[in-house]
């Protein structure tokens, strides 16, 4: 939260966002447009003391945010500011988000992919007294910036390289592997198929007697290549993948009105966390076509993409694991290696986020660094959005195994709420009345690439409030002394 001393014959305005670079963006365009930033917000709580600090003529204020969104904001921010123009950003749902905004006492809606100009054309026009409704997006030109006039604690599984059926083993689908030839005998299920066929199911007991109506279906298919077909359980109808492997086959399951809808909410949720990054990137792109901005811009701008990069690097890279799970091709490739460095880089890779490292444990572990790196990120990436500073990162020995060096990621925010931490690492699945919306993907991630490594990830509560995430990997296999 910031503010500056400004002077009286210019609109002053507030931004209330959580990403910071688009904050940056706002604030180069608005004062290039002749207007005054007197301060800056990342969450709507933050926003209400810097109204009530600033009393600004306009409020510029995004609907989701973390801590407290928008839409909670609004009326605060109204009794604070009563003369205040109060503008709200959003980037998706714009009709319903519109109507709602408005009735909460909104002056003007805008969706992010709107151009500056525009933007600024609707400030002028709310404090000129025009009536203003929600406006389109303008495809054409996006947003232009040019100027304008728990789970619980389990024994560690053995350090050995992990196979691809090691992950499946925690799909949130069903997998079932049978040997390649009749009767097709059992050789291994997960818990999400013994859930979906409801049924006792044996190491070694043929697939005719586990579920009849399968077993049949590959009789009678051709077991040349992967196939699709669907069958009948307990009168719902189930979606099976038949694949090969050297000696077994694998049938992969799921429900179909599950599987529908995960997709629609993957979808959903995925495109809002990316669009996001990529307002920012394209309104980047067209301020730096400019030919008179200064180097110090230029250079902000490009610390920006590479985050907004990076941002991006991770929602595709968790949505790459989830996609090589269900295939059966993530691979892990594990080294002996100091956490503590990768820590550092990951932590590096956050500009704008303070963490704190304490380091009572320097033993190297056995890890793929660039799994522990995806790892590592989601959970502080999370410990900053979701929670409050300070985060902290502890390297430390593990209490109930010798072998394993822990990783702990606290924050002092509000913590899980008891009710959804059963939930917490599923595929897709987000706490109900979050603000920040987010795939549903980070948590499962982290659990899949800590299992396969041979280690475990879980959540307590902070002893003062907050949430502390362990990640917990086998110590390596050889000595420090001995490297």
């Amino acid at each position: 939260m910031t503010s500056e001393m400004v002077q009286t014959d210019t609109l002053r305005v507030v931004i209330v966002d959580d990403t910071a670079d688009l904050r940056e963006l706002l604030r180069f365009a608005l004062i290039r447009g002749g207007m005054t930033v007197v301060g800056e917000a990342g969450d709507g709580q933050a926003g209400i003391e810097m109204v009530r600090e600033t009393v600004p003529d306009i409020v510029l204020l995004d609907l989701s945010m973390p801590v407290m969104d928008g839409l909670e904001a609004l009326p605060h921010i109204r009794a604070l500011a009563p003369e205040a123009r109060i503008i709200v950003l959003s980037g998706f749902e714009a009709a319903q988000m519109a109507e709602r905004a408005m009735a909460t006492g909104a002056d003007g809606y805008l969706q992010k992919g709107t151009s500056l100009g525009r933007i600024l054309d609707t400030i002028r026009d709310i404090v000129d007294g025009r009536p203003i409704g929600p406006v389109p997006v303008d495809t054409s030109t996006r947003i232009s910036l040019a100027p304008t006039t728990s789970r619980p604690r389990v024994a560690p599984a053995p350090v050995v390289e992990p196979s691809a059926l090691d992950a499946l083993s925690l799909a949130p689908f069903g997998v079932i592997e049978v040997r390649a030839e009749p009767p097709y005998r059992l050789v291994s299920i997960n818990e999400a198929a013994r859930a979906i066929i409801d049924a006792e199911a044996r190491v070694g007991e043929p697939l005719h007697s586990i579920n009849p109506e399968i077993a049949a279906a590959i009789v009678n298919t051709r077991l040349t290549g992967d196939v699709e077909f669907e069958a009948t359980l307990h009168d719902s109808p189930i979606q099976v993948t038949l694949r090969h492997s050297a000696t077994s086959l694998l049938l992969y399951l799921q429900e179909i009105g599950e599987a529908l809808g995960q997709v629609r909410n993957a979808i959903a949720t995925t495109a809002h966390e990316i669009r996001g990054p990529v307002a920012v990137l394209c309104a980047i792109t067209e301020t730096l076509l400019e030919d008179d901005l200064e180097q110090v811009h230029v250079d902000r701008m490009l610390h920006s993409i590479s985050r907004q990069a990076r941002l991006l690097d991770g929602i595709t890279g968790d949505l790459l694991v989830a996609a090589q799970v269900q295939r059966g091709t993530l691979r892990i490739d594990s080294q002996d290696i100091d956490p503590a460095v990768v820590v550092e880089a990951v932590i590096e890779d956050q500009p704008l986020h303070t963490s704190l490292v304490e380091v009572s444990d320097r033993r190297w572990i056995r890890a793929d660094p660039l799994r522990l790196q995806q790892m590592l990120g989601n959970l502080i990436s999370n410990a900053h959005k979701y929670g409050e500073p300070p985060v902290r990162i502890r390297i430390r020995p593990s209490t109930e195994h010798d072998c394993l060096v822990c990783i702990d990621v606290e924050d002092q925010g509000s913590g899980v709420p008891e009710e959804f931490r059963p939930h917490l690492f599923r595929e897709f699945s987000r706490a109900g009345g979050t603000a920040k919306v987010g795939t549903g993907l980070g948590l499962h991630v982290v659990q899949t690439l800590a299992q396969g490594q041979g280690g475990l990830i879980s959540y307590a509560p902070g002893r003062s409030g907050g949430s502390v995430f362990t990640l917990s990997l086998p110590e390596a296999l050889h000595r420090n002394d001995e490297r």
